[in-house]
C-alpha cells in the first residue's frame, strides 16, 4: 500500500519516528508490532486520516475485519473525500458475513453523513448572523429613510444569503449528528434482541464489520438500525463509535506527499 510510504505530520519528532518505524514494521511484515505503534500514536490523540487508514490496512492483514472497517471508517469521518479509505473500506466489506442491501453503495444514513458533514457550520453560524443583521438594517434605511431602490435589493439579497446560510448550518447539524451516532460491530457476532436485556428473544444477528447507526441506549445496550432497515438491541461493548475517543473538532494532521 503506497500510502504507507508517506510521514505523518506531527508536532514532534518522536511521533514521526514512531511512525516511520511503524511503516516499516508493517512493509516487513510484522504486523502486530506496526499495529502496537500506530495504536501507541492514536492514543497520544493524534487525529490523522493517514494513521486510521494504516491501521486499518493492519488490522486487515490480521484477520480482525471489524476493526478494519472501524478504523477506514474513522479515515472518512476525518476527511470524507480520501480515495485510499473509501477504496479500502470497500474491498472489507465485499467479505463481510451481513451482505446488506445498501452496504456497496453506501446506506442513505452514511451518504447523508459524508455530503453534510464537510459544510461550514462555523462560518455558516457566522454569515448568517452578518447577513441577517445587515438585512434588517438595510431593509430599515430603506423604508424609514426613503433610501434609493438599490438598498431594498441589497436587502433582499442579504436575505436570500442568510437563507442559504442557515440551510448550510442545519446541513452541517445533521450530518455531524449522523456521523456521531454510527458505529462499527467489532465483535465476531452479536445477536440482535427485541429489547436491552440478555433474555430478551433475538430474531437475527450482527456479524463483525458491519457498520449500523446507534438510536438509543439503555442498560448497558444499544439499540441498532442497519442499513436494510431492521433494528435490535445489542451489547454495547460489541460496537466501536466511528468518531474517534476524545475528538472534539481537533484539527487533522495530514501526510506529507
Amino acid at each position: 500500500m503506497t500510502a504507507l510510504l508517506a510521514a505523518l505530520l506531527v508536532a514532534d519528532a518522536g511521533g514521526v519516528q514512531l511512525f516511520a518505524d511503524a511503516n516499516a514494521a508493517y512493509l516487513s511484515g510484522d504486523v502486530s508490532r506496526a499495529t502496537a505503534a500506530y495504536e501507541a500514536l492514536v492514543s497520544e490523540g493524534i487525529a490523522s486520516t493517514q494513521l486510521e487508514t494504516n491501521l486499518g490496512a493492519a488490522y486487515l492483514r490480521q484477520g480482525k475485519r471489524g476493526l478494519a472497517v472501524l478504523h477506514f471508517e474513522r479515515a472518512l469521518f476525518l476527511e470524507p473525500g480520501d480515495d485510499d479509505a473509501r477504496a479500502d473500506l470497500v474491498e472489507v466489506r465485499l467479505g463481510n458475513v451481513d451482505r446488506l442491501e445498501g452496504d456497496a453503495d453506501e446506506a442513505g444514513s452514511e451518504t447523508a453523513a459524508r455530503l453534510l458533514g464537510p459544510l461550514p457550520r462555523r462560518e455558516g453560524a457566522v454569515a448568517l448572523i452578518v447577513l441577517w443583521g445587515a438585512a434588517w438594517i438595510l431593509l430599515g434605511i430603506r423604508v424609514l429613510l426613503r433610501a434609493p431602490r438599490w438598498t431594498g435589493i441589497v436587502a433582499a439579497a442579504c436575505f436570500a444569503g442568510a437563507l442559504l446560510s442557515a440551510l448550510v448550518v442545519g446541513g452541517a447539524a445533521a450530518g455531524r449528528d449522523l456521523a456521531m451516532r454510527r458505529a462499527v460491530v467489532v465483535a465476531l457476532a452479536v445477536p440482535a434482541r427485541e429489547g436491552p436485556a440478555e433474555r430478551s428473544v433475538s430474531r437475527f444477528e450482527i456479524h463483525e464489520g458491519t457498520t449500523v447507526g446507534i438510536e438509543d441506549e439503555e442498560a448497558g445496550f444499544r439499540r441498532v438500525k442497519l442499513a436494510n432497515g431492521l433494528t435490535g438491541w445489542v451489547p454495547a461493548g460489541a460496537l466501536e463509535l466511528v468518531v474517534p475517543p476524545g475528538w472534539a473538532g481537533r484539527p487533522v494532521l495530514a501526510a506529507r506527499p
